[in-house]
């Protein structure tokens, strides 16, 4: 779920998209609580040196940088693995389930992998504190719930407190759900 829903910023109170979920802010407002700031001042750089840092990033761009793939396939790897071991641990969870949802009792599907091996409704496995959040908590059984898509989108986007499973993951983890 990498796409921006428009919702209102808790900070601003404006109708945006959301860049931080776990703080309901929009992207301006999650950058000046990171301390960060738009606004701030230019840094005036005399014009011989700006036609030199100009020439010089034209000339770096143009070089092809022999370690570029090498790093390529490193992220590469280091996500499936973090993919594999999400399998493992989405496989553990799916064996220890009733298979429906925890908000709706809406039947989830029974079988984990389809003929060819991939994981099937991945969207079942929701985080209660999300991964990004608390990163520890990611492969943590207490931090999942299984949701159908519909509950587990307004878990992640809506108004978590007017859900049934709010108040039983709010006493898991108090410090993160207030």
């Amino acid at each position: 779920m990498n796409k921006k829903y428009n919702m209102d910023c808790k900070k601003c109170k404006k109708e945006k998209p959301i860049a931080n979920k776990f703080h309901g802010l929009c992207s301006f407002c999650n950058n000046k609580r990171l301390g960060a700031s738009k606004n701030k001042s230019k840094v005036n750089i005399p014009k011989s040196k700006k036609s030199a840092l100009k020439d010089a990033s034209v000339r770096l761009k143009r070089n092809v940088d022999p370690n570029k793939d090498a790093i390529k396939k490193r992220s590469k790897k280091t996500s499936n693995n973090k993919i594999a071991l999400d399998e493992l641990f989405y496989e553990k969870c799916f064996h220890n389930s009733d298979h429906k949802c925890e908000e709706c009792e809406k039947q989830l599907p029974k079988k984990f992998r389809n003929d060819n091996g991939r994981v099937l409704a991945r969207f079942r496995y929701s985080h209660i504190v999300a991964k990004s959040i608390a990163p520890e908590l990611r492969h943590d059984e207490n931090n999942i719930n299984h949701l159908c898509h519909t509950c587990h989108f307004k878990w992640d986007m809506g108004d978590k407190k007017s859900m049934k499973i709010y108040e039983e993951n709010r006493l898991k983890y108090p410090h993160f759900l207030k």
